[in-house]
């Protein structure tokens, strides 16, 4: 289940973004948004989130997975956030030792702020930012020891 404001309008525009496709999800006029107004979707949105679930729902139909976009949604920032465990493993690792990286992983796993951003449902930009983050983080370590 979808909670929240901003995590519902994120499904609203990635189920649009699904049925419609990228060139009408970028000149999609949203009228039930910011009432009476409107709002111009494509010109006034971060589509990073929108257009990954969109592709790992594409990639599950792809491969016959009968998936809804909803459940993708819902399961989307904890499916990162158990990677980002891995990531602040591994990160940890890369600057100091195996030890590091457990302490890393146990600590990311454990932090308040983030366990309540990437529960099931809370479909926001925080779930795959962080990851995103760390990734950035550790390739940039990585690279710079070669």
């Amino acid at each position: 289940m979808i909670h929240e404001f901003d995590p519902y309008f994120n499904y609203r525009t990635t189920l649009f973004l699904t049925q419609k496709g990228f060139y009408e999800f970028w000149n999609w006029f949203d009228s039930e948004n910011w009432y009476p107004l409107g709002r111009i979707i494509g010109g006034t949105l971060y589509p990073g989130l929108m257009v990954t679930a969109a592709m790992m729902y594409w990639g599950l139909r792809f491969l016959r997975f009968a998936v809804h976009i909803r459940e993708v949604c819902v399961l989307t920032a904890p499916f990162f956030a158990s990677n980002t465990t891995l990531v602040a493993y591994f990160f940890g690792k890369e600057i100091w030792d195996t030890g590091a990286g457990l302490v890393a992983a146990v600590l990311i796993a454990i932090c308040p702020g983030y366990i309540s951003r990437s529960v099931a449902g809370s479909y926001d930009n925080e779930g795959a930012a962080i990851f995103a983050l760390l990734l950035t983080f550790y390739l940039f370590v990585r690279a710079s020891r070669i």
